[in-house]
Formats: structure tokens, C-alpha cells, sequence
């Protein structure tokens, strides 16, 4: 089978997190033995450097995908943004619908990462054809704010889209918008291959890694929704109840973003030692995965009522087999973050 697969951000390299999980869904289709081309945002040269004859990339014009889809992300751009930033937007759509408008006669089946734009230019490009799409979470909280929103959720609802949510909680807020209960819950999983389980933590990765401290370890963009605010408020109450004083704890956040400085300035506030390595490759995302005490995903929902669905961060530090602890709210988190550093120090 021949699929079209559109999506905003996707890995431009070997190794890039850059939309790593649509990456691993299009490795697994290919697996499978069908021939996949993607239409996605930014550049690179990933179809090159796989070199695999069933695959084929086309990256829409840099200056109106990179930095909206990648960097802070889209989300975080259009709400920060302006009008430039929408236009912006509604250009990437209309481009990505004609690519895909292009092509449309050889695929016998379309796949869409995220329903605005991706599903959305999908459907305006091959009404005729087999649709599925994937709800990641900041798609269905965008058609939750914009004023088409309900009437675009109507539309996908009504051409018979297959719809795939990656939580429960997803899946009923597009149901409040469309009217109906649509689709299936199928949450996206890292390949099980590279991401096996590990035997306890790598304590060579650990002195490689200059790791000295219980460890704690996020991973996601350096902006609001992901809570890290909450993580090093949680990191400093655990360390004054465990009576270890200041930097007693370290805090990794593999990733980038626009709250940087304000991260640095309130983990140096309150006592917390804190290292922000930047955007790594998935390769160091698993060092580091193998090598830290506990796993911690932050995440919170946002005033205009945007959360997350299922982080995909989450599912590869679960496959990994570290410690993985869920929360937004400060108090539940510290709580449980003691508990692990407490067993980790018993050797638990």
C-alpha cells in the first residue's frame, strides 16, 4: 500500500526528537512493507541519510514551517505570535493541502499527524481517499480556541476520518466539539527495540554523564504547559524535608525553549541544582533515560485550557524502566519524588 503521510514537525536527521514519534510510525509502516511518502514542515535530509527505496520526504518551504513547527513549537508561536504568525500558518496548510493535492492519485491511503493543519489539508486534498489521522492533544486544544473550530471538528467527523486519540481525555473533548464520539484510543508507543527495558541504573553512563547526585530527569521543551516551574518547586520542598540541604539533588531537562533563563534564575532561587543540556539526540535521550534515578513529567493545563495528551516522553521513559512519576500539582509531586530518592538511597 502506498500511504501519504502529512505532518507538521518530523525528524530533519538521523537521531533528531524533532517529532521522533511520527519518525517511529512511519519506521513501523515501512516495516510492514508499505511505501511511504511524507509531506511535513522544515528540512533536512533524514530520507537521504536512511536511504530506504520505499520512502520518500518533501519538505514544505523552510520559511513558513521551521520555525512555527519546531524550536518552542507551534502552539507556544501562535500563542505568543500575532497575525504574522497565524498568516504563517494558513500559508504552511494551504501549501501542505497543494503537495499532498499533487500526489494524491498515487496514494491509496492518507496519514495525518495532527488534525489542524495535517488532517485538515489532507481532506481538502483527496476527499476520495482512505483517511485515518492522529490526535496528539495541542490540535484538539487549537480547534477548542479558534473560531471554526467546532465546525472543522464536524467536518472530520462527518467525511468518516479514522481518528486516533492518544488518551481517553482527548478523544471526549473532540467528542464535545464534534457532537459525536468518534474514532478509537490508541496511544503511540516507542519501538520496542531501542528502547528496552534496562537493568537497573547504568552506572558507567552515570560517571560518563558527571552525574554525582540522586538525579532527576524531564524531558520536553523549555515552555509553560510543561511544568518544569513546578518540578524544581518540588525539588527544592524534597530537599528541605529530607533535611539535605541545598544542590542535594540534581534536575536534568533535556530540551529548549523560551523559559530558559527564567528556569535558571528561579532554580538558582531556590537551591536547586539544575543543568539544561539543550534539544539532544534521541541516542542521548536514552543515556540519559538509563543513567537518571527518576523520570519526571510535569506537565500542566493551561489557563486558556490547554494540556497535554499523552506526552510521548513519557511511553519511551516507561519502556526504558525508569522510575516514572505523573504530576502537575507541587505537593503530590515532592511527595512522591522523596519517596523514590529515599528508596534510592536504601539501594531499593
Amino acid at each position: 500500500m502506498r500511504i501519504g503521510l502529512l505532518t507538521t514537525s518530523f525528524p530533519r536527521g538521523v537521531g533528531d526528537y524533532a517529532g521522533s514519534f511520527v519518525g517511529d510510525r512511519v519506521q513501523q509502516l515501512l516495516a510492514d512493507g508499505h511505501t511511504v511518502d511524507v509531506i511535513a514542515a522544515g528540512d533536512g535530509s533524514i530520507a537521504q541519510e536512511l536511504g530506504h527505496d520505499r520512502l520518500s520526504v518533501t519538505r514544505i518551504d523552510p520559511l513558513s514551517g521551521t520555525d512555527l513547527f519546531y524550536d518552542a513549537g507551534a502552539p507556544e508561536a501562535l500563542e505568543r505570535g500575532g497575525a504574522a504568525v497565524w498568516l504563517a500558518a494558513a500559508r504552511f496548510t494551504a501549501m501542505l493541502a497543494g503537495a499532498a493535492r499533487a500526489r494524491a492519485n498515487g496514494f491509496d491511503l492518507v496519514e495525518s499527524h495532527w488534525l489542524v493543519p495535517s488532517a485538515l489539508a489532507a481532506l481538502a486534498a483527496g476527499p476520495t481517499h482512505r483517511q485515518r489521522a492522529f490526535a496528539h492533544s495541542g490540535d484538539v486544544a487549537l480547534l477548542e480556541r479558534i473560531p471554526f473550530g467546532r465546525t472543522i471538528a464536524r467536518r472530520l467527523a462527518r467525511a468518516g476520518v479514522a481518528i486516533h486519540f492518544v488518551s481517553d481525555a482527548l478523544q471526549a473533548r473532540f467528542a464535545a466539539l464534534a457532537g459525536a464520539r468518534v474514532g478509537v484510543v490508541a496511544p503511540m508507543v516507542p519501538c520496542a527495540a531501542e528502547w528496552a527495558p534496562r537493568a537497573g541504573v547504568d552506572v558507567v553512563g552515570r560517571r560518563a554523564l558527571g552525574l554525582a547526585r540522586p538525579t532527576v530527569l524531564a524531558v520536553g521543551r523549555l515552555v509553560p504547559i510543561k511544568g518544569h516551574d513546578r518540578l524544581l518547586r518540588a525539588c527544592a520542598r524534597v530537599q528541605t524535608e529530607i533535611g539535605a540541604g541545598r544542590d542535594a539533588l540534581e534536575v536534568v531537562i533535556l530540551g529548549d525553549g523560551p523559559e530558559r533563563a527564567r528556569l535558571g534564575g528561579l532554580a538558582a532561587q531556590l537551591g536547586v541544582r539544575l543543568r539544561l543540556p539543550g534539544f539532544v539526540s534521541r541516542v542521548d535521550v536514552q543515556r540519559w533515560l538509563r543513567a537518571a534515578d527518576v523520570f519526571v513529567q510535569p506537565s500542566i493545563q493551561l489557563a486558556n485550557g490547554r494540556s497535554e495528551g499523552a506526552p510521548f516522553a513519557t511511553a519511551e521513559a516507561r519502556a526504558v524502566g525508569i522510575p516514572v512519576l505523573v504530576a502537575g500539582d507541587v505537593s503530590r509531586l515532592a511527595e512522591g519524588l522523596a519517596r523514590r530518592i529515599h528508596a534510592t538511597a536504601a539501594g531499593v
